[in-house]
């Protein structure tokens, strides 16, 4: 079976040079800066497809390289935005 990322999405917010952050809790596979994220689940259960780039993992206000389950941290991503109502992340490992 394939290793799937799944990010469970706290809060989102619009982040420095037209990015989006959100903090997030690693509920899957262990994340990393450079990863992608091709499906959005929302709050009444649907799903769409997107393209988002994880471009900063930020714990304790601090740059890290990864996230593992079941740690919490800021995510900085570069993409599409319409994040509103998300409530997971999911995405394959680089």
């Amino acid at each position: 079976m394939a290793a799937v990322i799944r990010l469970g999405v706290e809060s989102i917010e619009q982040g420095p040079r037209g990015k989006t952050v959100c903090v997030v809790r690693c509920l899957g596979e262990q994340v990393s800066v450079g990863d992608f994220l091709s499906t959005a689940v929302f709050e009444d259960g649907t799903s769409t497809k997107v393209d988002l780039r994880i471009v900063m993992i930020l714990r304790y206000e601090r740059p890290v390289g990864l996230l593992d389950s079941p740690h919490s941290a800021k995510i900085e991503l570069a993409g599409v935005d319409g994040l509103e109502g998300v409530r997971e992340l999911r995405g394959c490992p680089q």
